[in-house]
Parts: C-alpha cells; structure tokens; sequence
C-alpha cells in the first residue's frame, strides 16, 4: 500500500515537472540561441525528471512483484521463494535508489533536501514492507 501511494506521488511530481517545463520552454526559445543559463536549467529539470522516472519504475516494479506474490492463488515452495527473492531484490533497490538519490544527485541540482516526517515515514515504510514481504515469503517457503 505505501508503494502504491509513493508511486502515485511521483507520478503526479513527473506530471507537474513536465508540465511546468512545457509551461516554461517558451521562454527558454526567446532568444536564437539558448543561452548558457537556459542549457543549465534544461539539463537540471531533465535529470531530476530521470532521476524520479527510474525511481517510479523500480517502485512498478515492486508493486506487480509484491501483488504476483500475495495474489496470486497457491503458490509451490519454489515459486514462493523465488517470488519472495524478487520481491527483497527490489525493496532493496529501492532502499538503495532512494538513499543515492536524496543524498546525492537531488543535492547536486537543489539545495538539500529537507523532507517532512511524513513524507520520510511513506518512502521507508514502502522499502520496509516489500523487505519484510520478501523474507518472509522466502522463510515460509523454506
């Protein structure tokens, strides 16, 4: 569930960052030649745009693995353990994205990054949830 509501969220952030790029590309055509500034500010909404846009599709990713495992009907020992390895595989990823990507490639094009308790709360409870799923789907496979 909190994947769900992390992928939804950076869903929208990639709509209004495309959006209000579109919004602001007119002004960045003024003038014949794009200026150094203007070429600065489009690299850096574009990386933050990738960087968001990799993290959503691991967060997919762990969705569908998550939901192939608990929905799924009976399920065989093997299967469940590799389905579990899946699932841990890419909360682990997450885990992993998310922690480079706040403290390393967010700060390079903003400021610091300072995230609510809440918000914080949302993107390690989804990590969590898919390790905690993960192991113990391999645990009862066992």
């Amino acid at each position: 569930m909190a994947n769900i509501i992390l992928g939804s969220f950076i869903g929208v952030a990639i709509f209004m960052g495309i959006v209000f790029f579109l919004i602001g590309l007119p002004e960045f055509k003024k003038s014949p030649k794009l200026t150094r500034e203007a070429k600065k500010d489009i690299t850096y909404i574009m990386s933050t745009l990738l960087t968001l846009v990799v993290f959503m599709v691991i967060v997919f990713w762990n969705i569908r693995a998550s939901g192939d495992l608990m929905l799924a009907g009976p399920l065989t020992p093997q299967m469940k353990f590799h389905w579990g390895q899946k699932v841990l595989m890419l909360g682990l990823l997450e885990g992993l994205w998310a922690v480079i990507t706040l403290k390393w490639l967010l700060p390079i094009f903003f400021d610091p990054l300072d995230l609510s308790k809440k918000q914080i709360l949302v993107l390690v409870s989804g990590i969590v949830f898919s390790v905690g799923s993960g192991i113990y789907a391999m645990l009862e496979a066992s």
